[in-house]
């Protein structure tokens, strides 16, 4: 009987290890985009069809329990011919972020795909980091945002900020 719950474990898990994905392993666009989250990041919307699709993950911030303010990173694709349509989507996103109620750039450093800045969403100040990639045919979008909420502590901020810039880092062409 061990022999057999321990095949049936194997069984199970065998395609997990098989593809080196984990649940903290994902992909859009047919795997051609692949990139990694957090382990506490809870997956709240995927679209997987069409020319765009996304993935939305919320981030788990006890500071706003009770709130409507929430933690979460967006991963946004965009299949492209070229790589002026890249330039395009890039430009869109600052001109939108730019709209928003509230907009104030950040004046951190950042490199020229990335813009961090502030909107403020009810009463709450938001810091927003966008980032954007381009793998072969595909441009990504990557936001990062988290509430600006007083009480949360400077270690979770610190977290929050370091844990998404892993995930920038790790996203990559999977063709």
């Amino acid at each position: 009987m061990l022999r057999c719950s321990t095949f049936i474990v194997c069984f199970l898990m065998a395609p997990l290890t098989a593809f080196g994905q984990s649940a903290t392993d994902y992909s859009l666009n047919d795997g051609r985009v692949r990139f990694s989250v957090a382990p506490d990041w809870l997956q709240i919307m995927e679209k997987k069809d069409g020319a765009m699709q996304a993935m939305i993950f919320q981030v788990p911030d006890t500071t706003a329990v009770g709130t409507d303010d929430t933690a979460s990173v967006t991963v946004k694709t965009h299949a492209i011919k070229n790589e002026s349509e890249f330039t395009a989507i890039v430009q869109d996103e600052y001109l939108r972020s730019k709209e928003q109620s509230g907009y104030e750039r950040d004046g951190a450093a950042g490199d020229s795909n990335q813009h961090r800045y502030f909107v403020t969403r009810g009463a709450t100040r938001y810091l927003i980091r966008d980032s954007f990639l381009l793998v072969p045919g595909v441009a990504v979008h990557i936001r990062c945002q988290r509430p600006l909420i007083s009480s949360t502590p400077a270690a979770w901020n610190t977290a929050f900020d370091s844990a998404c810039a892993k995930m920038v880092a790790s996203t990559k062409s999977g063709a």
